[in-house]
């Protein structure tokens, strides 16, 4: 994401959207009467009939939407935005209408409600768009994937062959796929984790033809599993710390990680809306966790907000990762707190 301007006065916002993570992004960032900023297409006969044509002809406009809602899926590349057109040219005012927004669209938004804490989620997204891939493999399977900000992205599952005890071989054909697959999603400077348990990932790793622009961007890490699991460990072991620490999955990942400690210490902590609405009437929350499907939510926006004023930490947790799922069943809501509350009437 790139951002333009960010008008505290006007509560306007110009950004560029250079990713599918800002997708993402945008459709928690946006709320409803929110108004949004954008180029359509309208038929020329959809018009009033003082200005109806006679031709049907497909003009392009510039308008701003009252957003009513939006459509979006994980891991797709549009995000649909839906209202009635506020601004614009008089005769299109009041039709209702959806505005795609895709990777390289510039947008201007004019928030209802102007949210400190948005702002600076805001501001996170624009510094955390670095795309890592990751190869997960032991001798039976490498599972390729991309770490998105919001969840771990699987897109390849190839099975490995296993060498017959009369052959030397090094699975040259299972490691050709696997090639051929980096190849056809990699992009120049993206990092390339390659894990798994013991010399599997060694082997492939050797041989990956020197030629091979991506081979010198490899980072190998132990680790006991392969697949998905394997990566969620890498992720957690801290050897990735530097490489990693402006990525927002692996944020959230240790955020959720700080949450459990203090659980599983019987320390410092709340979660469900009723603890921390106790939490945050004694002044305790530190860090305030909410996942991004309780955020529209009125009761949850109001703690938000009080929490904002004792200027505790506010993180929004994307529910499309395993982290993010513990927290859906803490009731969605988590708090690591300054000091614990427990003793208290």
């Amino acid at each position: 994401m790139k951002i333009y301007e960010i008008d505290e006065k006007t509560k306007k916002i110009s950004l560029k959207i250079t990713n599918m993570d800002d997708l993402w992004f945008l459709n928690n960032f946006l709320e409803q009467g929110d108004i949004v900023f954008g180029q359509i297409f309208r038929k020329e006969d959809e018009r009033n009939d003082s200005v109806r044509s006679k031709k049907t002809e497909r003009i392009r406009i510039n308008v701003g939407i009252e957003l009513e809602h939006t459509e979006f899926q994980d891991f797709s590349n549009r995000l649909r935005i839906m209202g009635i057109i506020k601004f614009g040219p008089e005769e299109y005012i009041g039709f209702h209408q959806s505005l795609n927004i895709d990777v390289g669209t510039d947008i201007e938004i004019i928030k209802k409600d102007w949210k400190k804490y948005y702002i600076e989620e805001l501001k996170r997204a624009e510094e955390t768009s670095q795309l890592v891939m990751f190869i997960s493999m032991d001798d039976e399977e490498a599972t390729i994937a991309f770490l998105r900000d919001y969840a771990i992205q699987i897109f390849a599952d190839i099975k490995l062959k296993k060498p017959s005890k009369e052959s030397d071989e090094k699975f040259e054909n299972n490691y050709s796929e696997i090639i051929s697959k980096i190849k056809q999603y990699w992009i120049e400077n993206m990092p390339i984790i390659l894990v798994g348990p013991g010399f599997f990932k060694e082997n492939f790793y050797n041989a990956i033809p020197e030629q091979e622009k991506f081979k010198k961007l490899i980072v190998i890490v132990n680790t006991s599993y392969a697949g998905e699991r394997g990566i969620y460990e890498a992720l957690n072991s801290g050897t990735l710390d530097t490489l990693l620490k402006e990525q927002r999955l692996k944020i959230e990942i240790s955020l959720v990680n700080e949450l459990l400690d203090e659980i599983g210490k019987n320390g410092n902590f709340a979660y469900g809306y009723e603890n921390i609405k106790n939490a945050i009437d004694y002044g305790a929350v530190k860090k305030l966790l909410v996942v991004d499907k309780k955020i529209r939510d009125e009761k949850i926006i109001t703690l938000m907000k009080e929490a904002e004023k004792q200027n505790a930490e506010i993180h929004i947790i994307s529910s499309s990762h395993e982290y993010g799922k513990i927290l859906e069943n803490l009731g969605g809501i988590a708090a690591v707190l300054r000091f614990s509350i427990s003793n208290h009437p």
